[in-house]
């Protein structure tokens, strides 16, 4: 875990995506944390399984719903009361997740390329079941390695080259992981998807800020535009180019200090 900012300053706790970890999120700098100003109070963290000691191999520890608890079990042990919350991909899902068990406790989200979700998710799903087997045969170094050879259609089109080369820099991480917990998380993602639009309803009080980009397959515009929808107090920002891209960390520290002191 890592904090950063003033003791008194705006508690932002941030999950990270699948299969990377507060390193690979320093690789890629794709958020800027170092550049956070001190009125807010940083919490990152990697999630269960994406760090070092984690023995269990249940894949339902891995759905977005057990991960959300994670996030306010680390809230509580920080004494923290009233929180902002966030996350990409993944860590969005467990954000969002965070606030339906907790809505009167996060004050706000910032949710980064929600993922595929909902009638959509069933064909996701399968290719995750399909990854988890095989890293059950190829391990993390197997894993990596298709990872690079499919990086070209996996990423936006319109992401330069410094930016893949990034990418391409955080796949070692993935070598020193289990093949039975690469099995098992790979498995809680086939088994999540984002809460129904009804519960989702339910936190149309909460302030939240959208933030994707265009031509993402894992990551389709289609979802931050219907949480846009459910969510009448959230703000949509797709970025489809570089220069927007970079304006991702400003938008996200404009937002956040925007709610300070929100009761």
């Amino acid at each position: 875990m890592r904090v950063q900012g003033e003791e008194n300053g705006i508690p932002f706790l941030w999950a990270h995506g699948l299969l990377t970890n507060m390193q690979a999120e320093d690789i890629l700098d794709w958020f800027g944390w170092g550049n956070f100003p001190p009125s807010i109070k940083l919490i990152r963290y990697n999630a269960r399984g994406h760090g070092n000691g984690y023995a269990l191999i249940r894949a339902t520890d891995f759905c977005w719903q057990s991960l959300a608890l994670d996030l306010l079990q680390l809230a509580d042990q920080l004494g923290l009361g009233n929180l902002l919350a966030g996350g990409a991909s993944m860590g969005a899902s467990t954000a969002l997740y965070a606030a339906l068990c907790a809505p009167q406790r996060v004050k706000g989200l910032v949710l980064v390329s929600p993922p595929t979700a909902w009638h959509r998710r069933s064909q996701q799903a399968s290719q995750y079941l399909r990854s988890a087997w095989l890293a059950l045969l190829l391990g993390g170094r197997g894993i990596a390695w298709l990872a690079a050879r499919d990086l070209q259609r996996s990423l936006p089109g319109w992401m330069g080259y410094s930016q893949r080369e990034k990418v391409k820099c955080t796949l070692p991480l993935l070598y020193r992981y289990r093949r039975l917990t690469l099995w098992a998380i790979f498995r809680g993602a086939a088994l999540s998807n984002l809460p129904s639009k009804d519960r989702i309803r339910a936190l149309a009080h909460i302030p939240t800020l959208i933030l994707t980009w265009s031509d993402d397959p894992v990551h389709p515009v289609e979802t931050a535009e219907e949480l846009h929808r459910l969510l009448p107090n959230s703000t949509l920002w797709v970025t489809e180019n570089e220069e927007a891209f970079g304006e991702i960390p400003a938008r996200m520290i404009e937002f956040i200090e925007r709610l300070q002191g929100i009761d």
